[in-house]
């Protein structure tokens, strides 16, 4: 599911055109498919924001993030 969720929301991405960063919300039916329900291109950046969490979970710490998406803009 995880691998699948990925996949596609770099599809979805990359069909609208996001580029270095955006969130996406998933819901899953009652038989475990997911359907996409938004891509929220400019996602809250608050310490109770879902991307910071999400990035820290993946061992980013807050600066960091940042840093990478001026990172990423600049390029």
């Amino acid at each position: 599911l995880e691998r699948s969720l990925y996949e596609d929301t770099l599809k979805i991405c990359q069909i609208i055109g996001c580029r270095h960063y955006a969130r996406a919300d998933f819901r899953l039916n009652d038989k475990g498919e997911h359907y996409l329900l938004e891509i929220n291109t400019l996602p809250g950046m608050t310490s109770t924001s879902l991307l910071p969490k999400a990035a820290k979970a993946a061992g980013l710490e807050f600066a960091q993030l940042i840093d990478t998406i001026i990172k990423l803009a600049s390029m």
